[in-house]
């Protein structure tokens, strides 16, 4: 999840946001009307009649669509305390608006909308407050009755939308809110604490690592083409296992090892370096965000991670990964291991990598590798295959990364993080692609409890 405290719940105190239907000014003073209603009336109003998923598109929408280079499509959840963001983040987006190049489109949804999303089509804003940022969307927009933001087919139909009416030669792909990266557990309903990403305050839904997997495939099948950048503006996403369930969904990835903090991604600074080169490829646009992105936060001193991951890398990380952890779940190992384990940089903790409270999931996969060989030494063959391992994350798996702040703890953070767990294994695990083909799941078995066998 993005940093910060839960700040609200979602209770009778909710009220409608005010859309027009084709081409509508979203505001705070809407929200404002709204809740001056329901503290006159002493309780929530009845919610609005079902209305059609989509109202019909205008005369321009209508027509066939140039193909542009480029199609960013964000998927905005902001149904949690994160919703005065989500508006910012799109009054962000309007200081550049979509090009004739450059085709921008969000699915919006917030605490207020009593489940009614709106689908976005990003235009500049040229109004004099547009730098005010100020909470008044001017793009038009349609209302998606009864969305789920937090159903994987929901996305996928946000992503079939906007390719339908602005298709392009490439695809980025966002996914904005709250994320726990490994964790894809919860309730038979979902209503668990504990979500993989996107996680909807109103539907008690969330997208699963795997279901998202699966929605990145349909999106493929439906536009022709995978997804060229996928990019979660959300925390703790940018984990091995992750990666590993989704790479056959996008070319690359990017995304945070570490908590994220509210602000997120810079979107004008990267919709203006967009709308300037609109010609880059999707290499060149997953480095200008991690650029970007670490631009942003660089000169207020937040700790902060991001990176750029190549999937097609992924199948011959693990066959090193697994060739390194044979030669290092030996007994010969193991105080070396556990004592690497405990100085590896760990994230969950928000700007803090200590791991003092042990309750941390998720530490920097380099670090710890880099640790155990130099605690094995020069001469072992652990170490000798960790170099190699090492050089392959950073040569040719991650093919960008950024820490902040300069001289930081993170430094340490080469770009791919990885589940380990204190004490306790998670049998959820053993369901991830990334534990059917590596051996990471055996070792941390191992680890635990020294009479297991890594196979």
């Amino acid at each position: 999840m993005k940093h910060g405290i839960l700040l609200m719940t979602l209770a009778a105190a909710i009220t409608a946001l005010i859309i027009n239907a084709e081409a509508q000014d979203l505001s705070f003073d809407g929200l404002q009307a709204g809740l001056a209603r329901i503290k006159s009336a002493g309780a929530a109003e009845p919610a609005p009649a079902p209305a059609p998923a989509l109202k019909t598109p205008t005369a321009a929408q209508s027509r066939p669509a140039a193909e542009r280079e480029w199609l960013v499509l964000v998927f905005m959840n902001g149904r949690n305390e994160l919703w005065q963001n989500a508006i910012k983040d799109v009054n962000e987006m309007e200081l550049i608006g979509s090009t004739d190049k450059v085709a921008v489109t969000v699915e919006l949804g917030l605490s207020q909308d009593r489940g009614d999303s709106s689908r976005l089509y990003i235009r500049k804003d040229t109004t004099a407050e547009a730098n005010n940022l100020a909470g008044k969307i001017v793009s038009p927009a349609v209302k998606v009755s009864g969305s789920d933001m937090g159903n994987w087919k929901h996305f996928v139909d946000f992503a079939r939308w906007s390719y339908r009416n602005y298709p392009a030669k490439k695809v980025l792909a966002v996914v904005w809110g709250h994320g726990s990266g490994r964790v894809d557990i919860g309730g038979a309903d979902n209503s668990g604490s504990e979500f993989g990403i996107s996680p909807d305050n109103l539907t008690r839904n969330f997208i699963r690592n795997r279901q998202m997997a699966r929605a990145l495939r349909e999106i493929e099948k439906s536009i022709g083409k995978k997804v060229s950048v996928y990019a979660s503006d959300t925390c703790l996403m940018q984990m091995a296992s992750v990666a590993y369930e989704i790479k056959d969904g996008a070319e690359l990835i990017v995304g945070s090892e570490e908590i994220t903090p509210f602000n997120g991604f810079p979107y004008s600074a990267i919709l203006r370096d967009l709308a300037a080169n609109p010609g880059m490829g999707p290499g060149a646009l997953s480095a200008m965000i991690v650029d970007d992105f670490s631009a942003s936060y660089s000169a207020t001193g937040a700790g902060t991670t991001i990176s750029a991951i190549k999937t097609s890398e992924l199948p011959e990380f693990v066959r090193l990964l697994n060739d390194w952890l044979r030669a290092a779940a030996v007994p010969a190992h193991r105080t070396n291991l556990l004592n690497a384990e405990r100085e590896t940089l760990s994230f969950e903790k928000g700007y803090n990598g200590n791991d003092t409270a042990d309750r941390t999931g998720s530490k920097d996969l380099y670090d710890f590798v880099d640790l155990a060989g130099k605690k094995a030494g020069r001469a072992s063959g652990l170490h000798a295959k960790g170099e190699v391992l090492k050089n392959f994350i950073t040569g040719r798996l991650v093919t960008r990364n950024k820490t902040t702040p300069p001289g930081g703890d993170y430094d340490r953070a080469k770009g791919l993080a990885i589940y380990f767990p204190k004490m306790i294994y998670d049998q959820s695990y053993d369901e991830t692609l990334f534990s059917r083909d590596s051996l990471w799941d055996d070792f941390l078995k191992w680890k635990l409890d020294r009479s297991y066998k890594v196979k």
